[in-house]
């Protein structure tokens, strides 16, 4: 029987055409074939049902942490969408979540647009937050207001985040008070910041030109905004590890 070598390793025809009976190409020809493609098929059963789980538990522990910082800011009248979005993936980086290949690029920066979706969705199931759009000065925002069951996503954050409890909150505290064009660019050169770290000794004109790349509406921020607010960044430690 010819065989097809490679450079560590000869493979028969036999071989290839048990690969394509395992996956489903071709029917099997014995009993035998028949249980090694079933002993296949429940495995990859069980490794779907594995991931599905950790999915799910990811999925619920981001929630949970958009609670925090919910609990925290609902008062602020510089809380929004757009600033609790650019909040929640800072502090997924802070916590080593590193979910960055979910986010897309968006005009306001870095945004899961699937999961904040979901986000009020959870909120008003679990009955922590009742979220409202309301009117304020001609303009439009989502107000989070605690529901009755608002306290019990703090036995979830207790579990999940105590080791990065400290430095979530001071990445709260740091915008509390400011406005949501401050955490919106700060957000958006953190992932240009991402982005860019597999370039050695990148310049200044390098960030300038991802951060400029990133959408058109970049453009109402001017050259000093973006690198002043880059070199508080590292002042505070704010930068990808």
């Amino acid at each position: 029987m010819k065989s097809i070598k490679t450079n560590t390793q000869k493979f028969s025809f036999e071989d290839f055409e048990e690969g394509l009976m395992l996956a489903g190409h071709i029917s099997p020809s014995s009993i035998e074939d028949f249980a090694k493609r079933e002993k296949l098929k429940q495995f990859e059963d069980k490794l779907q049902a594995i991931n599905k789980k950790s999915n799910q538990k990811t999925f619920f522990k981001r929630v949970v942490l958009a609670a925090e910082i919910a609990n925290n800011l609902y008062n602020e009248p510089t809380f929004g969408h757009i600033k609790f979005q650019k909040l929640v993936y800072l502090s997924e980086h802070i916590t080593k979540m590193n979910l960055n290949y979910r986010y897309s690029k968006q005009a306001a920066g870095p945004f899961d647009n699937k999961f904040m979706h979901s986000i009020d969705t959870q909120f008003e199931k679990n009955k922590w937050f009742k979220i409202e759009k309301i009117e304020e000065n001609s303009f439009k925002r989502f107000k989070y207001s605690p529901l009755e069951n608002c306290e019990n996503y703090k036995k979830y954050y207790d579990s999940y985040f105590s080791n990065e409890r400290e430095a979530i909150q001071n990445l709260i505290e740091t915008f509390r008070k400011k406005r949501t064009d401050s955490v919106e660019i700060t957000a958006t050169i953190f992932a240009c910041l991402i982005e860019l770290k597999n370039k050695q000794n990148f310049t200044k004109e390098d960030l300038l030109t991802v951060f400029y790349n990133w959408s058109k509406e970049k453009k109402r921020f001017t050259q000093n905004e973006v690198l002043s607010n880059w070199e508080w960044m590292q002042e505070i430690g704010l930068t990808p590890s």
